[in-house]
């Protein structure tokens, strides 16, 4: 369907207002993210511009806007000896780059996973606290990215505000991986907490299938339950550009709330957005749609 026709059907389908919530009907919340071929984030669109199917059947939409909560993101660092070579010269400047960049009002808080989890950072949002933290990390051990990443969603589920946009971000190589819970266990754990989860593994070719696996399989699961994006890249020299690409996700994010029929046992969402060259990510896991104190 062209650009011309699109923009027609939305303008034919859009409502005058916000349907009323009719018997028999709810209204259900989620954010979706738009983002265009490159990555970069999406502006300017409005509920005139998008049309919704949800198994097939179309939706009325009662509001379209940028997810305004405020950010809460935790950002776990792997700072296992494998990455020792490469975490000064790379992986510190990449991480307060992420920081910098985090969209204004954001707390985030720093996690570090090697030998075990620790907190480094807690939520703030002074950013020059970044930096001094990981440069007084010295790197050790195994990497236990899979019980941070239980951990620290625990932990953010209890400091976020009422409100808060939890978000997670994971940047880790693929070196030897010692946590205790399963990959699945910690892929829950996270599921169960996180509103938006983004990665970057940095696999240089040294680390054993079974690592590779146990890793990629929690950081992909999560992503792609919260409508997130994991990335690889084969060096640490990359870091840098992938932690740019994943920025626009945490600011690109859309409140989408819809009339729908309720106690559905499969929601299946298509989003058309009326823009040539957007693209829509839109969270799988349809069990938390429904937002914390949103009505």
């Amino acid at each position: 369907m062209s650009a011309l026709a699109l923009s027609v059907l939305l303008a034919a389908q859009a409502p005058a207002a916000a349907p009323a919530t009719a018997p028999g009907t709810e209204i259900r919340a989620l954010t979706v993210t738009l983002v265009d071929d490159e990555g970069q984030e999406v502006s300017d669109v409005s509920a005139a511009d998008v049309a919704l199917e949800e198994n097939g059947v179309h939706r009325d939409i009662a509001s379209f806007a940028p997810d305004a909560r405020p950010l809460a993101v935790a950002i776990l660092v792997d700072t296992s000896a494998a990455v020792s070579s490469s975490y000064r010269l790379n992986v510190v400047g990449a991480v307060v780059g992420l920081v910098a960049r985090l969209p204004e009002g954001a707390r985030y808080a720093i996690w570090t996973t090697g030998d075990r989890p620790i907190k480094v950072v807690d939520y703030t949002e002074d950013r020059g606290a970044a930096g001094a933290a990981l440069r007084r990390v010295a790197p050790q051990g195994g990497n236990y990215m899979l019980d941070a990443l239980a951990e620290a969603s625990v932990d953010q589920a209890k400091l976020a505000r009422e409100g808060d946009r939890r978000a997670m971000v994971a940047v880790t190589g693929l070196g030897p991986e010692f946590s205790y819970r399963d990959k699945q266990r910690a892929a829950e754990d996270a599921e169960a907490r996180v509103d938006l989860f983004l990665s970057v593994e940095v696999d240089s070719g040294a680390s054993d299938f079974e690592t590779r696996t146990r890793l990629s399989y929690a950081l992909q699961r999560v992503a792609t339950a919260s409508g997130g994006r994991t990335d690889q890249v084969l060096s640490y020299m990359a870091l840098d550009s992938a932690l740019k690409k994943l920025s626009a996700h945490l600011a690109s994010g859309y409140r989408l709330r819809y009339a729908t029929v309720p106690e559905l046992k499969k929601r299946k969402l298509e989003l058309r957005v009326a823009r040539p060259g957007t693209r829509v990510v839109i969270p799988q896991l349809q069990a938390r749609d429904a937002p914390r104190g949103e009505s």
